[in-house]
């Protein structure tokens, strides 16, 4: 793996922070652990259609999700889910696919989330024998000397700290916090948090590992733990994970998992309409089947939705069959339901496609048996029918329908 640029970090960064909130979805309370159910075989249908549009919730505040009257998502992820919460949201959409977990190589030094993380790998006793010591931070030699100074933490969030994946004890410990979630009957799977991430760690290491860190030991590290983690996972559940931007062509860790998410798509950061495209054929011929990627739009944090960009991130979901779409503020607050639901675009229905999308001078176009989906990337562009349709942004019926450059429209048969 080459070293990562500065580009790179902060795309990272902004990863390291997704992480943190996590801290709000964890459950008040005592944690129910079930030791003696069976797992629940997710149902990955045997339809690859994209008849209405396939939505993800990640981080999802559960709180939000369950008091929402009408919001139903096909694939919500979080920390952990209860029974009662799980319930309540196949209730609404039985076919919900639920994953849990946290991230398998940093932690945050919260009390709730540590005593989170650390009831769940005890198997419900928060101090139990598997607890986090000192040893297992990745932690830097400031100056020189040979001797470890400071934990190795995420620039800017203090808090947030690199454990070493090759530390046995660590290695104990998070693989058993994953066993204990993918056991739950409730979960359908699990999801792992910043996979890939830049360590900001380069030259550090552990008081159990004394080899210092660099990009290709992080690398099979995490493989090596990723793996492990696979085979903690019942067969039939789904482990996801974020890859941030992408994962590198060749990158070893989608053969572990059955999909990934690309959290900013379309953003500063995240991956370009063309990269995710890629990105999800990838998908194909490295994940473990559904092969799923998840494109996570959001507003770039600053609170104002960018609609031009929300809804090229909804018709490129639609281009495909084996992609989802994620809606939300971003980095600083993921996950939020309240406010953030669109019945006029979740709801539609398009019908089964009638062939792959096609993609010429800079537009995108998938027609399926009720409707259009098409993307104009190059310049603007103009679509004519022969039937009238209606633009389900504007509720506009017509035969001609003008779009924008980097913009998208749903065109519905009359």
């Amino acid at each position: 793996m080459a070293k990562t640029s500065g580009k790179g970090k902060q795309r990272a960064l902004i990863a390291l922070l997704a992480l943190a909130l996590l801290t709000s979805a964890l459950s008040c309370g005592e944690t129910s652990i079930s030791t003696d159910q069976p797992p629940r075989p997710p149902d990955a249908g045997g339809e690859t259609a994209s008849r209405t549009p396939r939505l993800a919730l990640w981080l999802a505040k559960k709180d939000e999700l369950v008091a929402h009257e009408n919001a139903a998502y096909d694939l919500v992820m979080t920390s952990w889910f209860e029974p009662s919460e799980a319930d309540a949201i196949r209730s609404r959409h039985p076919s919900t696919k639920l994953l849990a977990g946290l991230a398998h190589t940093w932690i945050l030094e919260d009390p709730a989330w540590l005593e989170f993380l650390l009831t769940v790998a005890n198997d419900g006793d928060r101090d139990g024998p598997l607890q986090i010591t000192d040893d297992m931070y990745l932690m830097l030699d400031d100056n020189g000397d040979g001797t470890l100074d400071r934990k190795c933490a995420a620039p800017g969030w203090e808090g947030l700290y690199a454990m070493d994946p090759r530390h046995p004890g660590w290695r104990q410990l998070i693989l058993a916090f994953y066993e204990t979630v993918a056991r739950q009957p409730q979960h359908d799977g699990v999801v792992v948090d910043m996979v890939d991430a830049y360590p900001f760690c380069e030259g550090a290491w552990s008081g159990g590992v004394p080899t210092p860190m660099d990009a290709a030991a992080w690398e099979s590290a995490q493989d090596e733990l990723l793996g492990l983690i696979r085979q903690r996972v019942p067969e039939g559940k789904w482990m996801l994970a974020n890859a941030g931007h992408d994962f590198p062509k060749g990158s070893p860790f989608p053969r572990h998992l059955n999909g990934y998410l690309l959290e900013n798509f379309l953003g500063e950061w995240g991956a370009s309409l063309e990269e995710g495209l890629v990105s999800a054929q990838r998908a194909l011929k490295t994940t473990q089947a559904p092969h799923l990627v998840v494109f996570a739009v959001d507003t770039d944090d600053t609170g104002e939705i960018d609609w031009a960009r929300f809804r090229v991130g909804l018709a490129a979901s639609l281009l495909m069959d084996n992609t989802y779409f994620a809606f939300d503020y971003g980095s600083r607050d993921h996950g939020g339901v309240e406010n953030w639901w669109f019945p006029q675009y979740y709801e539609l229905t398009l019908g089964n496609p009638l062939g792959p999308y096609t993609s010429a001078e800079g537009i995108y176009r998938r027609d399926f048996e009720t409707g259009v989906v098409v993307i104009a990337t190059g310049e603007n562009a103009r679509v004519q029918f022969d039937a009238p349709h209606t633009d389900v942004l504007t509720g506009e019926t017509g035969l001609d329908f003008d779009i924008p450059r980097d913009d998208a429209r749903i065109l519905l048969k009359q």
